[in-house]
């Protein structure tokens, strides 16, 4: 008498452990990759401290200063010193170039714009009169 109640209890078991994996694998079948799960959502972008030598001076070196350094002037462009950055800002040329604005060449050339987070740096620190700080 307990073998034949054996397969009843056994399949209604299997049926329930098929139907909720089965739920589960629906769920968790979706590939999401890191700009797809902080779509909308800023990680870590400061634009209150934006000074000169801790953002802007960092930002020229790393993306900007291979053509545009002491070494090499493409177009004449330099970005070492304070002064060269300011007097881009003060003609629109570096907000026009990072924002790849009609009229202006897109920079950095052969690379991707800057992040949003970098352009809205260098939009705060021009706003901001362009201190040397």
């Amino acid at each position: 008498m307990f073998s034949r109640h054996i397969p009843r209890v056994l399949g209604g078991a299997a049926l329930l452990a098929l139907v909720a994996s089965a739920g589960l694998g629906v769920s968790s079948c979706a590939y999401q990759n890191e700009q797809e799960l902080f779509a909308g959502e800023q990680l870590s972008c400061d634009t209150v401290s934006v000074t000169y030598r801790g953002t802007i001076a960092p930002l020229m070196a790393q993306h900007c200063q291979r053509c545009h350094g002491p070494t090499r002037a493409e177009s004449g462009v330099v970005v070492t010193a304070h002064h060269d950055v300011q007097t881009l800002g003060r003609t629109g040329q570096l907000l026009g170039v990072i924002q790849h604005k009609p009229g202006y060449p897109a920079m950095p050339d052969d690379e991707p714009m800057l992040s949003e987070c970098d352009i809205n740096k260098v939009k705060k620190w021009v706003r901001a009169g362009m201190p040397d700080n």
